[in-house]
């Protein structure tokens, strides 16, 4: 068999031929796309970097796993790795295909995001060269590690990387399940909005005179108080990392059907925003990341969000959050709420049939 043959039908069946695979077609796109890729680092960074680090397990998509453009005392980096714990433990610096990463000013700042982010993991790459940083040294400033995508064995490669790397390392399993459910969240309460808007739009077809506005805003289900449902109020839930909840019960009593966790936030946000013309507009959420909660402009394409009109003008509720943050947002907005209002502790009921 012609030697050519067998290395386009050769295939890696250890436990990093996912990743093995996804550095053997990025080789491929650095040949496709070179011309463009050596003078737009955003496109290098969108075919070549992005989906090594999505191989690995972050979620360049989840700002709780990946913020890019992070800056710290003026100091900027391309992506800034998350723990679980919203603290950052590896800085990814990346440029355009084919740029001299030994230039002396990218060292120094390397040496910079070292200092100002406090972290010893740091990765240099045009793409298809990674160098590995950890542990600057006055008079060493020489690199841990090169990797060559192109020269390197794609195994050797990939096991670095995943040594040094993996999300899995920083993120407990059931916070990395969680993360992995979230679009399907997204998608459930897409659905489920799609579905009211069907039903409320068959309603306007026999009554021209029904509002839109439900349309936009339609609540989920109430339902009667049951001594059936378990409640377990917001500030006690532990645990609940790919959990679904199934009921939720408002600081007035009102207890609805929900499916996912941004139901919770989104009901809070709803009710905050009904009962508090006073709230400030850009509302940061709990930990004040780059984009607010509650915000008069619209967040970047691909995440997830719900709007609402508030003293005469839309405002936009930004719900791209995991299981946890959900929760911890949605006490956050109640805490909005007037205090006369809050006749029952917020809480939930799990959904027991998973």
């Amino acid at each position: 068999m012609p030697k050519e043959k067998v290395k386009k039908t050769m295939r890696f069946q250890s436990p990093l031929s996912n990743l093995c695979d996804v550095l053997i077609q990025i080789q491929e796109s650095a040949n496709l796309y070179k011309t463009t890729l050596s003078r737009n680092e955003a496109a290098t960074r969108a075919v070549l970097i992005d989906p090594v680090l999505r191989a690995l397990g972050w979620n360049t998509a989840n700002t709780n796993m990946v913020e890019v453009e992070k800056t710290i005392d003026q100091v900027r980096a391309d992506y800034a790795l998350y723990d679980g714990n919203q603290i950052p433990q590896i800085i990814v610096e990346a440029k355009a295909l084919g740029t001299n990463l030994d230039q002396k000013k990218l060292i120094m700042a390397l040496v910079n995001y070292a200092f100002s982010f406090g972290l010893e993991d740091i990765f240099l790459t045009d793409g298809l060269i990674w160098e590995h940083f950890d542990k600057f040294q006055p008079g060493k400033l020489e690199p841990t590690r090169v990797l060559s995508i192109v020269d390197d064995s794609p195994v050797d490669c990939a096991a670095y990387l995943v040594q040094h790397l993996d999300a899995a390392k920083y993120w407990p399993i059931e916070q990395t399940i969680d993360v992995l459910s979230q679009r399907i969240e997204e998608l459930e309460s897409t659905v489920a909005t799609l579905q009211k808007s069907i039903t409320i739009l068959t309603t306007q077809a026999i009554n021209i005179q029904t509002s839109l506005q439900p349309v936009l805003t339609a609540p989920q289900e109430v339902i009667e108080q049951s001594e059936d449902l378990e409640f377990v109020s917001l500030d006690q839930l532990d645990e609940i990392a790919g959990k679904k909840p199934s009921h939720y019960q408002l600081p007035d009593g009102t207890v609805l059907k929900i499916k996912t966790w941004k139901d919770i936030l989104r009901e809070s946000c709803q009710f905050a925003l009904k009962h508090n013309a006073s709230i400030p507009i850009p509302l940061p959420d709990r930990v004040g990341r780059k984009v607010s909660l509650i915000s008069y402009d619209k967040p970047t394409k691909g995440l997830a969000f719900f709007t609402e009109e508030y003293n005469g003008k839309t405002v936009y509720v930004y719900v791209n959050y995991d299981s946890y943050n959900c929760v911890a947002n949605a006490i956050y907005i109640l805490g909005q709420v007037p205090k006369s209002l809050m006749l029952s502790q917020p809480a939930i009921v799990l959904d027991r049939s998973q």
